[in-house]
């Protein structure tokens, strides 16, 4: 059994939900959701999906230099990557994959 299932399970739905919101885009396949909508979706899967990957990898033990070095004006959000590793860190026993 994998540490940390739920998350992990969260990082695929995200990708999944980000790839379905990305293939909308195209005018013919907006399903009656206007543009901006769309990419403010988007935008919002691709945030929480980024901070989560990272929450993800430092609970398993990577260092933050191996997951992403980030641009000067694009850091992530560190209390949100707090509240993410607080929040499943309590949920999941102490079990070695």
């Amino acid at each position: 059994m994998a540490k940390y299932l739920k998350l992990k399970e969260e990082l695929k739905d995200l990708a999944r939900d980000i790839r379905l919101w990305k293939s909308r885009r195209k005018e013919g396949k907006r399903e009656g959701h206007a543009l901006w909508k769309i990419v403010s979706t988007i935008e919002s899967y691709s945030y929480d999906a980024r901070h989560k990957h990272i929450a993800y990898c430092e609970l398993r033990g990577t260092e933050r230099h191996r997951i992403e070095i980030p641009a000067e004006d694009n850091y992530p959000n560190e209390s949100y990557i707090e509240q993410i590793k607080e929040k499943h860190a309590e949920k999941t026993l102490c079990i070695d994959a």
